[in-house]
C-alpha cells in the first residue's frame, strides 16, 4: 500500500487548495512557462496535468497573480467526478495494488500522464515487478512536480537490485525534497553499504568482568581483563539481494593478560534466497573453524534454513539450523549434534521504533549423556532512531537449561537458567564509518553452584562499510 507521506507527496501536487512551498531561488521566466502550460492543459480538460503545471509556476514565482487566480478557481470548482486516476489512486490507498494497476492503465491510455505513471510504478514496485516499474517510474521523473519521488522509488528499485551506487545517487537527489530528506537520507546511507559485494570491519576494546566465568560476582576473583578484537565479514551477491550468495568471515578475540581464552575463528558459507523484505526464504551451509588459546578448538559444520512473512502488521519468522561439531583434545566428549529453532515477530512500534518478540528451543546431543542438554526460552529486542545518525538497541533473553543424565562427578543432573540483557548505541560518523558503545551481561544460574555465575563486558568499537 503507497506509504500516507507519499499519497500525501503526491496528492499536493494534484490538490488546487493545498498550500505551495516556495523554491529556494525565483524563476519568473520558468514560471511563465509552466503558467503557459497549464492555461493549455486545463483549456484541453486535463484538470490535474494543469493543477500540476499552475502550482510549479507558483512554486517559481510566488508572487505570480495568473497562478494563483487559476489555482484558486479550480479549487472552488471542486474535485472532478471519480475518474480512472482517483479510482486508481483509491484502490491504492485500500491496499488493492494489484487492483488499481488496470484503471491507471486506463488513465494513461488517453495520452502521458505522469501522475498516473507514477503511481502505476509504485504498484508494480510493491508487487516486486522492478522491470515494469522502472519505465514508468523514469516516465513520472520527466515532471517537475513528481521527480523527487520518482526518484525515491527508482532508488528502491535499484537498492533491491543490488545497484547500491545508483540507488545512492537517487536517494542523494531526492533527499533535496524536504519532505522526503530524511528518509531519503537515511536510505542514501544504507545503499553506500550495500551492493552485491559489502565488506566491513569492526574494532572494538573493552573489559570483561568475568573471563573464566567462575562462580560469585564482579571482580578480581572472577578474573577480569581487558579485551580487544577485530572482526572482518565479506558477502557477495552476484544477483543481486535475490539468488546465490557467499559469504566469509573472520575474527580475532584477545584478552590483555589471560592469553589462554583468546578466541579466534574464521567461516565460509554459501546460500541462496528467494523472495524479499515481504516474503522469502533462504537455506545455507556454514563451515566454521575456532581456536582457543592459539589451539584448535572447534571445527563445525552447519545447516540453516530460515523463512519470512509480513502480514498483519508484522513480519513472521521461523528459523532452524542444526550443527556437526568436532571438538579437539580434551574437548572431545562435547562433540555432537546441536540443533536450534526459533520462531518469531517483528513489528514497528511508529516510523522510527521496531520491537520482536521470539521463542527459541534448543537440543545438544554429545558423546556423553550428561553433556546432554535441552534448552528454551523467550527472547525480545528493541530499536530506536533517536536521530538522524545515531539509533539505540536492547537485546533480552531468558534461557531455561536442562541436562540429559545424572552427573556423578557433580551428585546432581544439573539444570541452568540464564539472563542474558545488551543494550547499544550506534553512530553515523560517515556514509561508511560508524562510531558504536554496547554493553552486555549475563546472571548465570544454577543448581550446582560452580556453574552459577555474573558478567558484564563494556566495549567500545569503530565499524567501516562499504558496498559496490
Amino acid at each position: 500500500m503507497i506509504p500516507a507521506l507519499f499519497s500525501a507527496l503526491l496528492l499536493s501536487a494534484l490538490d488546487p487548495c493545498a498550500a505551495v512551498a516556495p523554491a529556494d531561488t525565483r524563476d519568473p521566466a520558468g514560471a511563465l512557462v509552466y503558467q503557459e502550460v497549464g492555461d493549455s492543459e486545463r483549456a484541453a480538460g486535463s484538470r490535474d496535468a494543469a493543477v500540476a503545471a499552475y502550482r510549479e509556476a507558483l512554486r517559481r514565482d510566488p508572487a505570480g497573480r495568473a497562478a494563483r487566480t487559476a489555482l484558486d478557481a479550480l479549487c472552488h470548482d471542486g474535485p472532478p467526478a471519480p475518474a480512472a486516476f482517483q479510482q486508481g489512486l483509491g484502490l491504492m490507498q485500500a491496499g488493492d495494488v494489484r487492483g488499481a494497476i488496470p484503471r491507471l492503465q486506463q488513465a494513461r491510455a488517453a495520452g502521458p500522464d505522469p501522475s498516473a505513471a507514477l503511481l502505476e510504478g509504485i504498484c508494480h514496485y510493491e508487487l516486486g515487478e522492478d522491470a515494469a516499474a522502472r519505465p514508468l517510474l523514469r516516465e513520472a521523473e520527466s515532471a517537475p512536480e513528481h521527480r523527487d519521488l520518482a526518484r525515491y522509488y527508482l532508488g528502491l528499485v535499484a537498492l533491491r537490485e543490488g545497484a547500491s551506487d545508483e540507488a545512492a545517487r537517487l536517494f542523494d537527489a531526492a533527499s533535496e525534497n524536504p519532505a522526503l530528506a530524511h528518509l531519503a537520507s537515511d536510505l542514501a546511507r544504507v545503499a553506500h553499504r550495500d551492493g552485491k559485494l559489502v565488506l566491513s570491519v569492526l574494532g572494538e576494546s573493552g573489559w570483561d568482568s568475568n573471563v573464566v566465568l567462575a562462580p560469585g560476582g564482579f571482580g578480581p576473583s572472577s578474573a577480569e581483563d581487558g579485551t580487544w578484537g577485530v572482526s572482518a565479514t565479506g558477502l557477495y551477491r552476484p544477483l543481486g539481494a535475490a539468488g546465490t550468495y557467499l559469504r566469509g568471515s573472520g575474527f580475532l578475540h584477545q584478552q590483555f593478560s589471560l592469553g589462554s581464552y583468546d578466541l579466534g575463528g574464521l567461516d565460509g558459507a554459501a546460500g541462496w534466497q528467494l523472495g524479499g523484505p515481504g516474503r522469502g526464504a533462504l537455506a545455507e551451509y556454514d563451515f566454521g573453524h575456532r581456536t582457543f588459546g592459539g589451539s584448535s578448538f572447534l571445527d563445525a559444520h552447519r545447516l540453516l534454513a530460515s523463512g519470512w512473512l509480513t502480514a498483519a502488521g508484522a513480519t513472521w519468522s521461523a528459523t532452524w539450523f542444526g550443527r556437526v561439531e568436532s571438538y579437539a583434545g580434551p574437548w572431545d566428549p562435547f562433540s555432537g549434534f546441536l540443533q536450534r529453532g526459533e520462531a518469531r515477530a517483528t513489528f514497528a512500534l511508529g516510523r522510527q521504533t521496531l520491537a520482536g518478540l521470539a521463542y527459541g528451543v534448543s537440543r545438544d546431543a554429545t558423546r556423553q549423556a550428561v553433556l546432554d542438554f535441552t534448552e528454551h526460552g523467550p527472547s525480545a529486542l528493541l530499536r530506536l532512531g533517536v536521530a538522524r545518525r545515531l539509533r539505540l538497541g536492547v537485546d533480552l533473553g531468558l534461557a531455561f537449561r536442562r541436562y540429559g543424565a545424572y552427573d556423578p562427578a557433580l551428585s546432581a543432573r544439573r539444570g541452568d537458567a540464564y539472563l542474558d540483557a545488551a543494550a547499544f548505541t550506534e553512530y553515523d560518523l560517515t556514509s561508511h564509518l560508524v562510531a558504536r558503545v554496547a554493553l552486555a551481561g549475563r546472571k548465570a544460574f544454577s543448581n550446582v553452584a560452580a556453574f552459577d555465575y555474573a558478567k558484564l563486558a563494556p566495549t567500545v568499537g569503530l565499524a567501516w562499510i562499504g558496498g559496490w
